[in-house]
């Protein structure tokens, strides 16, 4: 090989070097490129007998910087930020809704209390009766209000659950592929990666991790396999799978994820516990931890409120001379859930009822033939397991059957949110008298003992029995509870938001420092290559001088 070819080679290599570095330049704002370089050698030297002559430039590869460390830190740092931030976005609405201190569930409790001790002060003023009925509007009404929407933000994390769902499987097919692609492409061997196809599906499986936790492996032929929950495949070579939300049978409050590899077989239920991380992820654990549990609670300060002032007040009369009527209506004794195989379960307040025992709890009952079990859903504490129904427990009464292997959530107490109401519509039937008025034996109108019970509910100890059966809440306590709980959820999420982020930022700095663009060390590499271009040019101009020196002698 001669002067003029080994200067070609050089030629060429320069070329190569300006191309790529060109290329740089162009994709430095291009989201997930990684910074490529070309790796040269030299040829395999000529022997002339004494000694070896270098035959020039060897271009050997188009090299990508890239770190799998890296890469998987920026996957699990992405998927913990994008729960932490969605769950943020989440819950900070539900948190405003149920803390207002003006609009909230408290300042009306307060208010429908004062009306009751104003009736209690004057047991026979109608108009004090018709305020007592006019704050428990008000009341019953906010109740429904935040139970109306609590349902809104459910009905849109059902929705988002939906649309996340086939955003992952879309990107799981273009994962799947890119890896055809990529396949295809890396027929010429190991030495020529596609880089920009293997920068696309990292690209790719950021913002899949964005959606929900994964796991990826690189296999020998550079395919990507995509692992989620405790090793579901979502994708394997050029296959994918499909996930999808369907209602679920067993739980009339969720929808439920479905998971089917490869479009082959019935889909298969993907347990919720499983998914964890990403959008996704923070749509289920909102839904799990905030929506649900809140919804609890109010229903369950709807309900034991409810049940409590009518036990008292169906203890007193009326100016009319009528007892045992309800105030509050919308709270029914006996609901029906169905299981996920069709048999209905029917829960209802245990005899005599005891509101102290009650819990603002949901349930999931299962029966694999032998045992019922009775889980409860927030803290996952069993409360029951035996051969038969009915089952007592927390102030409640589940009877009915199931079939082996069915399951259903039981929720007793989140409906009742929404349908609480005042019973009465005449104020002379506010039971404030101990006695009947109208008899003979009566305090007449005056008689106001029945109302002083009642009053004294605001104050009086009544739910959350103790470990000896004395309650230890008061109806404003419980849900001042109930607020602050949210409150520290979200504080918490809030807090886990601002570190997530902090370590997000940090390792994409650490990945950009190291795959990135630095365009000040590009324009430097024109410069170098450029005059190496230059050299191997000049190289190739003094050889054809000397070939046509050559020429002249001969001639």
């Amino acid at each position: 090989m001669g002067m003029l070819q080994i200067g070609l080679t050089g030629l060429m290599a320069a070329r190569y070097q300006l191309d790529t570095a060109s290329h740089n330049i162009a994709n430095a704002n291009t989201e997930g490129y990684s910074r490529q370089r070309v790796n040269q050698s030299t040829q395999f030297p000529q022997f002339v007998g004494f000694g070896y002559i270098g035959r020039g430039a060897l271009l050997v590869g188009v090299e990508r910087a890239y770190d799998q460390f890296l890469q998987g830190n920026l996957l699990a740092a992405t998927t913990r930020y994008a729960q932490a931030q969605h769950y943020q976005e989440l819950i900070a609405p539900l948190d405003n809704l149920v803390a207002d201190p003006d609009a909230g569930l408290s300042p009306a409790l307060q208010q429908f209390f004062d009306a009751v001790q104003e009736v209690a002060d004057n047991p026979e003023s109608i108009a004090a009766r018709q305020s007592l009925l006019s704050q428990g509007e008000v009341l019953t009404a906010r109740f429904r209000l935040f139970d109306a929407r609590i349902d809104e933000i459910r009905q849109d994390v059902e929705q988002r659950l939906d649309g996340v769902a086939q955003q992952v499987t879309a990107l799981a097919r273009n994962i799947a592929d890119l890896n055809q692609q990529i396949l295809q492409a890396s027929t010429r061997g190991a030495e020529a990666p596609p880089n920009d196809l293997l920068d696309q599906r990292d690209q790719l499986a950021k913002e899949l991790a964005g959606l929900i936790g994964i796991k990826t492996v690189i296999d020998d032929q550079g395919m990507m396999s995509v692992f989620i929950g405790s090793g579901q495949t979502l994708v394997q070579g050029v296959a994918s799978a499909t996930l999808a939300t369907e209602a679920d049978p067993g739980d009339a409050m969720h929808r439920r994820l479905t998971y089917q590899f490869g479009g082959s077989g019935a889909p298969q239920v993907l347990p919720e516990r499983l998914v964890t991380g990403g959008e996704l992820g923070a749509l289920l654990a909102f839904r799990r931890e905030g929506l649900d549990r809140i919804q609890d609670q109010l229903g369950f300060l709807a309900t034991t409120l409810a049940l409590a002032f009518n036990a008292q007040h169906q203890q007193g009369y009326g100016l009319d001379g009528v007892t045992n009527r309800d105030f509050f209506g919308g709270v029914p004794s006996t609901q029906t859930f169905t299981g996920d195989q069709g048999s209905n379960l029917t829960v209802g307040w245990a005899t005599p009822l005891d509101v102290a025992a009650m819990q603002p709890a949901s349930f999931e009952i299962r029966y694999d033939g032998s045992n019922y079990t009775i889980t409860r859903l927030h803290d996952g504490q069993s409360l029951y397991t035996g051969a038969t129904l009915p089952a007592t427990f927390q102030g409640l009464t589940l009877t009915g059957t199931l079939n082996a292997g069915e399951r259903v959530v039981v929720r007793p107490f989140p409906a009742q949110g929404g349908t609480l109401a005042v019973a009465l519509t005449d104020p002379r039937a506010v039971a404030a008298a101990q006695a009947d008025p109208t008899s003979a034996t009566g305090s007449g109108p005056a008689d106001n003992v029945n109302m002083l019970a009642l009053s004294s509910l605001q104050t009086t100890k009544t739910l959350f029995a103790d470990a000896s059966g004395i309650p230890t809440a008061t109806f404003q306590t419980t849900w001042a509870s109930a607020v602050a709980e949210l409150g520290t959820l979200a504080r918490s999420v809030k807090t886990e938001a601002t570190a997530s982020k902090a370590l997000v930022d940090q390792v994409q700095a650490t990945r950009d420092s190291y795959a990135g663009v630095n365009l000040d060390e590009e324009a430097a590499n024109l410069i170098q290559f450029q005059q190496a271009y230059q050299a191997a040019s000049k190289t190739m101009q003094i050889a054809q001088k000397l070939f046509d020196e050559v020429l002249a002698i001969a001639q």
